[in-house]
């Protein structure tokens, strides 16, 4: 696979991070590995980034909850997950109170609520937010983190 196939194909595993394929494809003999190796790889990548390079990754993510026909921002991943999770679908009281719950974790923790929301729906994601509300910062960088690996892991097999 050509060098911008492989960005194209796997760039877009980690929200905006296409600099993690990069790095992999230029430091790898990828031809010979299957696709979950090269996720593997790119979580590895991801796992010996800095703090400061980890915090880029989290705030390349989207708040969740999408206003209707304020959906410009997002990737189509991320608009097609948030879909799937009816986050795009909110009465006026729900995106009211998502809006509030993110604005009370971004405060907190500064940076986006992540969450895998492939197989939720709109309540349990509401609830998760409430529960990691009472982590610590460090706790919730790490699940943040964690939440980024699955994410890309759900969007490796929706490849």
């Amino acid at each position: 696979m050509e060098r911008e196939k492989f960005i194209q194909y796997y760039g877009s595993l980690y929200e905006n991070s296409s600099h993690i394929a990069l790095a992999i494809y230029e430091a790898y003999s990828w031809d010979n590995l299957s696709p979950l190796e090269i996720l593997s790889l790119m979580k590895d990548y991801v796992n010996t980034m800095d703090r400061e390079s980890k915090m880029k990754l989290i705030l390349e993510h989207p708040e969740l909850g999408i206003k209707k026909g304020q959906q410009k921002n997002l990737t189509a991943h991320s608009k097609r997950e948030q879909n799937r999770a009816g986050l795009d679908n909110l009465s006026d009281s729900e995106y009211t109170l998502l809006r509030g719950l993110n604005k009370e974790y971004t405060n907190k923790f500064k940076f986006p609520f992540i969450i895998a929301v492939s197989g939720l729906n709109k309540e349990e994601v509401f609830k998760n937010i409430r529960v990691r509300l009472k982590n610590s910062v460090e706790i919730e960088f790490n699940t943040a983190v964690e939440e980024i690996h699955k994410i890309a892991e759900i969007r490796m097999k929706n490849l």
